[in-house]
């Protein structure tokens, strides 16, 4: 039975696989139809896909060629410049090195014959004497009463190199050679330079005599006091009172201040009541900060009292009387007492004329404190011109049109202009036109430009 099973069962599975795969191959035909076209549409999407897939890498690859091809030119762009930049630094540093080059050689003849030239000058003053120092001392002493100032400081320093080749650093006489200097450079309108070269003498003085006791360091020390003078009647007075009081009030102090010590000594040196120049010299320097300070009275005492004694010392033609005169113009004139201003400015003019001529710097000073007189006397009048018409109508209805400056006509006008023009060529030919008073000379005269005759 169970053969039969087997064999039965084979036979029966090959005939079924017969009859199956008999039937496999009739169905075939039957369902070929049906499956062609879902395989077609797959194959197609399939295609489709791939066909994105290769335009999206492509295209990928070409952005990416694109952005690396854009990356070069930038890259070549700023090497390019970066080159450029090379060769121009390069051109720059070419030209800078042949110019510095060019400078340097400049510079090394140059101190190279400014070396030759100093020792020419120690071997010339090495040969030189001490009476050869004298006679240039005198020489810058006459360029000075001339109104030479640089020459004479020229002359001053060839001393001072063979007084210091002789006599070393801290001798009497390099003390009053550099005293000179300051001098000088105080005509010059060199007020700091000046201050430090009077300093310089002080020290030298005091290292020899002592402080406050010598009239040698009187002397150096009043000349210092005109330093800070000079520097305060400088000062400029443009602004609020409050912005430039408080300098000239310090500066002012320094010299009175020096002033004070100076006359101390001299007076320690002579008998009571008894005349003597350096106390009138320094007396009057102290006049002069009281017109800087506007107190006209007490400064007009001093004056009157070194006026007084130099008459009686060197009587009534010597020139220095002249300074005096001038500076008791300028009391009056700061009084606005104009007609006595205007008198002891042309006897001071006359006085100086007849000694240094018209061409002299202080001259021209003499001329410029004439002009301003005359400016504020015509500033006057025309104020009490304009009172007596400038309320009435229709005149004061025109309110701010009138807001110009008016200015005196006639006589005084004329002289005004022609005082200041001789004072500014002076000024320019003597001092330069660098100087303080060229430089306010050439201001006034743009101003004058601007004065409304009325």
């Amino acid at each position: 039975a169970g053969g039969l099973s087997r064999g039965g069962g084979e036979e029966g599975a090959q005939g079924l696989g017969a009859q199956v795969g008999g039937n496999s191959q009739q169905l075939a035909p039957q369902q070929a139809p049906a499956m062609a076209p879902q395989q077609q549409a797959m194959q197609q999407q399939a295609m489709q896909q791939e066909a994105m897939r290769q335009q999206a890498a492509m295209q990928q690859a070409m952005y990416e060629a694109e952005l690396e091809a854009e990356e070069e030119r930038y890259y070549q762009e700023q090497m390019y410049r970066a080159q450029q930049a090379q060769h121009q630094q390069a051109q720059a540093a070419a030209q800078s090195s042949g110019a510095a080059q060019k400078a340097q050689q400049v510079y090394q003849q140059q101190f190279e014959q400014k070396k030759r030239q100093q020792e020419m000058a120690q071997k010339a003053y090495a040969s030189a004497s001490l009476d050869d120092a004298s006679m240039l001392s005198e020489r810058g002493t006459l360029m000075m009463r001339d109104g030479n100032y640089l020459d004479a400081l020229t002359v001053y320093d060839k001393c001072l190199a063979i007084q210091l080749h002789h006599l070393g650093d801290l001798h009497p006489m390099i003390a009053s050679t550099v005293d000179q200097m300051g001098i000088a450079l105080l005509k010059l309108g060199a007020v700091e330079e000046a201050l430090e070269t009077f300093e310089k003498a002080v020290y030298i003085q005091e290292h020899i005599h002592g402080v406050g006791t010598h009239p040698d360091w009187a002397l150096v020390v009043m000349h210092a006091g005109q330093a800070y003078e000079l520097e305060a009647e400088n000062l400029s007075q443009d602004g609020p009172e409050k912005e430039w009081r408080p300098q000239l009030d310090s500066l002012t102090e320094k010299a009175y201040e020096l002033y004070e010590k100076a006359l101390d000594v001299f007076q320690a040196q002579v008998p009571a009541n008894e005349p003597d120049l350096d106390v009138a010299n320094v007396v009057s320097a102290m006049g002069n900060i009281h017109n800087i300070r506007e107190e006209y009275m007490e400064a007009l005492r001093k004056f009157k009292y070194a006026l007084e004694t130099k008459i009686k010392l060197l009587g009534e033609d010597d020139v220095t009387l002249n300074n005096i005169k001038n500076n008791i113009g300028n009391a009056f004139h700061g009084m606005y007492k104009l007609d006595d201003a205007e008198r002891w400015y042309k006897e001071a003019l006359q006085g100086a004329m007849e000694e240094w001529g018209n061409d002299h710097p202080d001259v021209a000073h003499m001329h410029w404190n004439l002009a301003l007189c005359y400016h504020t006397r015509g500033e006057v009048e025309a104020q009490k011109r304009k009172l007596n018409w400038h309320n009435r109508f229709p005149f004061n209805l025109l309110g701010s049109r009138l807001q110009k400056r008016l200015v005196h006509e006639g006589s005084d006008f004329e002289k005004m202009t022609q005082h200041l023009n001789h004072a500014f060529d002076v000024f320019v030919k003597r001092l330069g036109e660098d100087h303080i008073s060229t430089v306010r000379a050439t201001q006034c005269i743009m101003h004058l430009r601007e004065l409304v005759r009325d």
